[in-house]
């Protein structure tokens, strides 16, 4: 039969184990729900200040558009020039990126030249005319991309240049293999000789070679029989004349060839002559 043994109190000491465990119990039951609710009262202000700041923004957002509409019906006119200012912020459009199609990495571009293009209705760019499709088939030529679409600069028609620059990064289609990138990626290069094909559809040999301008661009260049070619087509090739350069293959051996087509007259009454330098 199993006893129990009395402390100095005279309390059963298996009814003090009892309790003991049944405080421990409480105490444990009551933590777990202080926990609860402070865990409630926190996710209830985080909630309150994450609808509070949507609400916030939404009111901005509402107000700017109001104010828009108050500016554009009253008219600008009628406002002081800081309400002026405010609304020609509004109303200024955003910077537009333009996607070159064709190109190999698909880049968005935002330049300069890219938006003049656009402005002019070039872009995206016109087919290639036929009379140039019927000289590169007479050739038996084959893999016919848009290389570039490039302004004619001052720089493009000096006898003392001697070249026509085209910017790498506005190059839309690769037209080198490897045996050609090889060669014009040795530093210094002695360049490709490779076809041309002139605005006047007259088929000449031109050079291709690689530099680094001294903006620090690194370009495709046409050079050495380049001034005599502008020359011949001076009718075509001027300042600010549009031209598009494609890129082809043909017999023997798949050699490189281009053609260069102007799209978009440039200006008159220029001349390029022996006396440019």
């Amino acid at each position: 039969m199993a006893t129990s043994s009395k402390n100095s109190d005279g309390f059963d000491e298996n009814d003090d184990v009892q309790w003991l465990k049944l405080k421990e119990e409480v105490e444990a039951e009551n933590k777990s729900q202080i926990e609860n609710k402070l865990m409630a009262i926190v996710l209830k202000k985080f909630n309150a200040r994450v609808a509070m700041e949507r609400n916030r923004r939404n009111n901005k957002e509402t107000e700017k558009k109001k104010k828009k509409m108050v500016f554009e019906e009253k008219g600008i006119e009628n406002y002081c020039p800081k309400e002026k200012e405010e609304l020609v912020i509004m109303r200024k459009p955003k910077k537009q990126k333009i996607i070159i199609t064709g190109r190999d990495d698909e880049k968005k571009l935002n330049t300069k030249v890219m938006t003049k293009l656009l402005k002019l209705g070039l872009e995206p760019p016109p087919d290639m005319p036929e009379a140039f499709k019927t000289c590169i088939e007479n050739m038996g030529g084959t893999d016919i991309n848009l290389v570039i679409q490039k302004i004619i600069e001052q720089t493009d028609l000096k006898k003392q240049q001697n070249r026509l620059s085209m910017t790498k990064k506005q190059i839309r289609s690769k037209f080198l293999n490897e045996e050609e990138e090889a060669m014009l990626n040795v530093v210094p290069n002695n360049g490709i000789d490779v076809t041309f094909i002139e605005p006047c559809l007259k088929v000449s040999e031109l050079h291709l070679t690689t530099w680094n301008l001294g903006t620090g661009k690194p370009s495709f260049i046409f050079n050495k029989q380049w001034h005599q070619i502008a020359m011949e087509n001076s009718d075509s090739l001027k300042p600010k004349a549009v031209v598009q350069v494609w890129s082809f293959r043909h017999p023997p051996d798949s050699k490189l060839g281009f053609a260069m087509i102007k799209v978009k007259d440039g200006e008159d009454g220029h001349i390029i002559d022996e006396a440019m330098g």
